[in-house]
């Protein structure tokens, strides 16, 4: 299976940074891996290089509840920007919440792929770049 450019971690657990960007690498699933502690980091990122589709990710992983501006006013922010993005980036939200609630509204967004629960496995990992490499 071939690798994704890249892939952005949108969460503020460092060990769960750690844990992803190690796993994705090992099993070679993305060249590079950008992570940011925090929806307001991110969408500083994005809106300096929206305009450039070499800097922008293949996908986003992104957490639900994180200071500053947590998972779901970073979806809202992408909703209302992502028409300036030279490409569409794909997110898949990933909480450790298994409320209904939170899964539904997640899927609610039309560039949500997926809800799944932390910790990701590495079968997640495979799922993920086989779903975006289809």
């Amino acid at each position: 299976m071939s690798s994704l450019r890249s892939i952005c971690v949108i969460d503020d657990d460092m060990i769960y940074q750690f844990a992803v960007k190690l796993n994705l690498k090992q099993h070679k699933l993305a060249e590079e891996v950008m992570t940011f502690d925090n929806g307001e980091m991110a969408k500083n990122y994005f809106e300096e290089n929206c305009a450039d589709e070499e800097k922008l990710p293949d996908v986003i992983l992104l957490d639900i509840n994180m200071p500053i501006m947590d998972g779901w006013d970073f979806l809202e922010w992408h909703k209302a920007n992502k028409t300036r993005f030279a490409k569409d980036v794909p997110i898949f939200m990933v909480s450790s919440s298994i409320d209904w609630r939170d899964i539904e509204r997640a899927k609610s967004y039309e560039s949500v792929i997926d809800y799944m629960s932390k910790p990701l496995t590495e079968g997640n990992f495979f799922e993920i770049v086989h779903r975006l490499k289809a």
